[in-house]
């Protein structure tokens, strides 16, 4: 690979001086070993308790139909398809979708100009003549949406054209891969400042009182989201740090409404106002995320290390229901100290008027190293995923979750037509979501999206600090995201161990890269959060690099049992999900 890259290449692994992981000397390894070998097969045992084969085999999809007279509903399929699969896959099509997505001189694509002038009649005569046969062939595709409900989700939402004109270059490039590889990224999220006013236990990014003094310019900012929009990325996640108290946020926001970029952000609402909310609208803003650790004010406080906190948070969720424009969501990062809440907090955002609630693993990054004993177990993980399932199946609030295991999940424990998580995403319904889910494939590190560092590092996660792909100051956001050590490694599953190499659901999930990285230290291991990995969790208990949930720690103070029963039954097999 490193032949290949250009002069001045600067992909590495390193910890960041102001980091938890600096000090504590954690170590990770640049490359990847590749499986040392084993039966590649989805039956194979040597990884947890129950393969990804009996998982699938014991599946029953809900109106899933019957598997023939007195067999009951019939066994899950992972294999989904939609006909353009085929087309798509044809020379021909790929040629025609490079010359649709390619900038012309005008410094627009042609499906920016056939999305814009279907069946509007203020579009240019022409335009309509012109695109006639595409508009043809888009009434055939939208099956039975109609058309304004396709104008206001695709034809007028400026940031889904761009993802779709990113996708055309993509398939044409590098033609149908399962999962996709991106010739750009589908969405970035920007930790745009480390300063932050509070001191979170578990703050991936190890921010502190002072912003770095590396961190880059207005100028620099500005001058960045130019080059994200040149490569049509349709989405930036704004987070911190605390990205309210920069002063830079609301110029940079401004530039990406300008550029027709979507954009959100994350803040843990204490700093939020009614005018922050109105001048987060005013700059193209449609979605804020805020965090919240518990529903009981005096465990929130302790996690976040400032009295009063809570009530300062839930204010500001306040502040963004009542402002028209903005969408509430709640993140949760569910550790030991709070998994029994997840019913209440689901609820809690219900009350609140939220239309999400984000789950956030808890990985062993940035602070989080030094409350390791916080993770949750295998089977932990696992029943969370199902609760969160039950809860966006039942449509009474929407779910995504940074555990790619919940694409499995909702494929084998959802409605056959029912919601399927499509990685970054979020949701969507029947079997054309479960059709982009396989191609968007779980997780995306490096791949469908990356993180910028306020230093301008880019990264493939913003759980992957130290995992370099290149400085903004010395190449181009597109070169350090398409030319980097890490590149084949994080878009090829086979280069993955563990289970994760031979899954029956790697298509739709792969694990969670920063979970593998930060137990093995390799960024292609297996994740060791999944219960198909639960041999090799039990192993790192044992070896001390992670710790065992013990019963008192696991009620998280919340007086009732976090974790499922010790032995369950698990859709036709007795699998022990929960170690004594």
């Amino acid at each position: 690979m490193a032949d290949r890259l250009p002069p001045g290449y600067d992909s590495r692994t390193e910890t960041a001086e102001h980091t938890t992981a600096h000090r504590l000397q954690k170590q990770y390894v640049h490359g990847g070993a590749l499986s040392a070998g084993g039966t590649k097969d989805a039956a194979r045992p040597d990884d947890g308790h129950v393969t990804s084969q009996e998982y699938a085999a014991a599946a029953r999809p809900v109106g899933a139909g019957t598997g023939g007279p007195g067999a009951g509903p019939a066994a899950l399929d992972v294999e989904f398809h939609h006909p353009l699969e085929r087309w798509l896959g044809r020379r021909g099509p790929r040629r025609l979708l490079a010359f649709l997505a390619r900038r012309r001189r005008n410094g627009r694509t042609i499906i920016e100009d056939v999305l814009d002038s279907y069946h509007n009649p203020g579009a240019p005569l022409r335009q309509r003549v012109l695109h006639w046969p595409l508009h043809r062939f888009i009434d055939r595709l939208r099956g039975g949406v109609s058309v304004a409900t396709f104008r206001a989700r695709i034809s007028e939402h400026v940031s889904t054209v761009r993802g779709l004109v990113v996708t055309a270059r993509s398939v044409a490039e590098f033609g149908l891969t399962v999962p996709q590889r991106f010739s750009a990224p589908l969405f970035a999220v920007w930790n745009f400042t480390n300063q932050c006013n509070l001191q979170c236990r578990h703050c991936y990014q190890d921010s502190g009182h002072a912003a770095l003094a590396a961190e880059l310019s207005l100028d620099e900012k500005l001058a960045l989201v130019d080059e994200i929009a040149e490569q049509y990325v349709p989405m930036i996640a704004f987070a911190g740090g605390e990205p309210t108290i920069s002063p830079d946020l609301l110029p940079v926001l401004e530039r990406c409404r300008q550029h027709g970029i979507h954009t959100s952000v994350a803040t843990h609402g204490g700093t939020m106002t009614p005018r922050l909310a109105a001048a987060l609208a005013a700059a193209g803003v449609k979605y804020v995320e805020v965090s919240l650790d518990s529903v009981h004010p005096e465990k929130h406080d302790a996690f976040r290390g400032q009295p009063g906190m809570w009530h300062r948070t839930v204010r500001g969720m306040r502040y963004v229901v009542q402002q028209p424009g903005l969408r509430l969501g709640i993140a949760m990062c569910v550790h030991q100290g709070n998994f029994a809440e997840v019913p209440q907090m689901l609820q809690f955002a219900v009350d609140i008027g939220a239309g999400c609630l984000a789950h956030f693993n808890f990985i062993p990054v940035g602070r989080g190293l030094e409350m390791v004993a916080g993770d949750l177990t295998p089977a932990q993980r696992e029943w969370l995923l199902r609760t969160l399932n039950d809860w966006m199946q039942s449509g009474r609030i929407g779910v995504i979750s940074t555990a790619p295991q919940l694409g499995r999940v909702c494929l084998a424990h959802g409605p056959a037509g029912g919601r399927q998580a499509c990685s970054h995403a979020g949701s969507g319904g029947g079997v054309k979501a479960k059709v982009v889910a396989k191609y968007l494939g779980g997780c995306g590190a490096g791949r469908t999206y990356v993180c910028i560092e306020p230093t301008g590092n880019i990264t493939p996660c913003v759980y992957l600090p130290h995992r370099v792909l290149g400085n903004v100051r010395q190449r181009r956001f597109i070169d350090i995201f398409r030319q980097n050590e890490f590149w084949d490694l994080l878009c090829d599953r086979s280069k993955l161990t563990h289970h994760c190499e031979v899954c029956r659901f790697k298509n739709y999930c792969g694990g969670c890269r920063a979970r593998a990285d930060a137990y093995f230290g390799a960024v292609n291991a297996g994740d060791p959060g999944c219960i198909f990995n639960e041999k090799h969790w039990e192993e790192l208990v044992r070896q001390g690099v992670a710790a065992a949930a013990d019963a008192e720690q696991a009620r998280g103070g919340a007086g009732e049992p976090a974790a499922p029963p010790a032995v369950k039954q698990y859709d036709g097999c007795t699998t022990s999900w929960t170690r004594q």
